[in-house]
């Protein structure tokens, strides 16, 4: 294993010497699992994630820059088929980075962090790149919780980590007390706001802050379950259609598969986000009534 990481057949091997069994069965089995080829797929955000709806809009426009990513769930998009992220070293290290690459080239530059990891490690980077007139592009991911640990709330939350409601830090506020001049706040669900937001951003001489604004899906949901809300759901069109695999191969949101020649959207899945429905070109995509 890894430096550092437990497996259960290191625990299992453990015990046993504390008992005084005896451990060969356990190191049998252990290699018989080996043996095993495990069905593989790399691992995705969740459907309806505005994550995605980012990485798929910034990849259509800015093709020539390098992409600086962060700690967080967007670090998946550093995996197929997005392949947004060139880069992941540490928690509040992307935007240094991207800082550095505009300092040293004339490359288009993006640096993408989330709202809990801004907070607590982004903020200093930010100001160093005012500080020294670098005009990279940070997209801060806005979904107002530290979602990839357990939705733990952070200072942009409005409550304390035992449910207390508090003071709300504003990140545009912040952003724009940092000396950010260039401050926008974008529905990511709203791929073309997003799309020509970002083209405009990458033209401006200073650093820009698009603010990547969506509560997490899995909590929008819910809320809406508490409150009696109707989550709509779609459809894929088998008229419409021109199998072109777009929505599943780009796009790939984990409601969308294949079942034979077909692309279908699993409604036990969908979160009614609409984003795909944007996404396919052929507006095959619709409302299922």
């Amino acid at each position: 294993p890894k430096a550092g990481e437990l497996t259960q057949e290191l625990v299992l091997l453990a015990i046993a010497k504390i008992l005084g069994k005896n451990s060969n069965k356990i190191e049998e089995i252990s290699k018989k699992y080996k043996q095993i080829e495990m069905a593989r797929r790399f691992p995705v955000m969740c459907p309806g994630c505005p994550h995605r709806a980012t990485f798929y809009a910034v990849k259509k426009v800015a093709k020539d820059a390098v992409f600086g990513g962060d700690i967080g769930c967007y670090m998946l998009g550093i995996l197929p088929p997005l392949n947004t992220l060139d880069f992941i070293v540490s928690m509040g290290a992307g935007e240094g980075i991207v800082h550095g690459i505009k300092k040293a080239t004339n490359q288009k530059a993006i640096a993408f962090i989330g709202d809990s990891t801004f907070f607590h490690a982004g903020i200093p980077a930010l100001i160093n790149m005012v500080f020294n007139k670098s005009n990279p592009l940070i997209i801060i991911l806005d979904n107002g919780v530290t979602a990839m640990t357990g939705h733990q709330p952070h200072p942009g939350s409005g409550r304390t980590g035992i449910g207390e409601e508090t003071k709300k830090i504003d990140l545009e506020n912040l952003v724009k007390a940092c000396g950010v001049e260039n401050v926008k706040v974008v529905d990511p669900f709203n791929l073309k706001e997003m799309e020509e937001s970002v083209k405009e951003f990458l033209e401006k001489d200073s650093v820009s802050v698009i603010i990547a604004r969506r509560y997490c899906q899995l909590l929008a949901v819910r809320d809406k379950k508490k409150e009696g809300i109707k989550i709509p759901k779609f459809e894929i069109s088998r008229e419409k259609c021109t199998r072109c695999g777009i929505c599943l191969n780009e796009f790939a949101c984990p409601a969308i598969k294949k079942e034979g020649e077909d692309f279908v959207i699993d409604e036990e899945l969908c979160t009614g986000c609409a984003v795909c429905f944007q996404v396919c070109p052929y507006k095959a995509i619709r409302v299922k009534e």
